[in-house]
C-alpha cells in the first residue's frame, strides 16, 4: 500500500498539442520549472491514440491542428464526459471562435503569438483549483 505522501510527490502532467515542434517545445520549457511534467503531441489524434486525456492536470490545444481541429477535440472530449481543462490557443482569435470555444466548455482561449506569463498563470490557477502542487 502506498503512503498518502507519495501520491502527492506526483507531479501534475499538463498536456500540449500543437503541430508545431518548436511551439511543443517551447510550452514544455515553461511549464516544466514550476513543477509539473509535460506530455506532447502533434495532433488530436496522436493525443486520442496516446491517453485521451484521462490522467491531465489540464490541455494546452492549438486550435489550427491537422486532421481533427482544437475546437473539434474539445468537442469530442466534452461529449465522452472529459471536463479537463483545456486551454484552447489561436493564431488568429476572433469573437465567433471564441464563443463557441466557451460554449464548448474551454477554459480559456489565448491569442497567438501568446505571452508565456498568460499561458503560465492560467496553467497555475487551473492546477490550484484541482488540488495540483506548484513551485512558484
Amino acid at each position: 500500500m502506498k503512503h498518502a505522501s507519495a501520491v502527492h510527490e506526483a507531479p501534475p502532467v499538463v498536456g500540449v498539442i500543437d503541430p508545431d515542434p518548436v511551439a511543443r517545445e517551447g510550452l514544455k520549457r515553461l511549464l516544466q520549472p514550476v513543477g509539473v511534467d509535460v506530455a506532447t503531441f502533434d495532433s488530436a489524434e496522436s493525443f486520442l491514440l496516446a491517453s485521451g486525456g484521462k490522467h491531465l492536470a489540464c490541455l494546452i490545444v492549438d486550435l489550427l491542428l491537422p486532421g481533427m481541429s482544437g475546437l473539434e477535440l474539445l468537442r469530442r472530449l466534452r461529449s465522452g464526459g472529459n471536463d479537463v481543462p483545456v486551454i484552447l490557443l489561436a493564431d488568429e482569435s476572433d469573437v465567433p471562435t471564441a464563443v463557441a470555444a466557451m460554449r464548448e466548455g474551454a477554459t480559456d482561449f489565448i491569442e497567438k503569438p501568446y505571452g508565456s506569463v498568460a499561458v503560465l498563470k492560467q496553467v497555475q490557477k487551473l492546477l490550484r483549483g484541482h488540488g495540483g502542487a506548484l513551485h512558484a
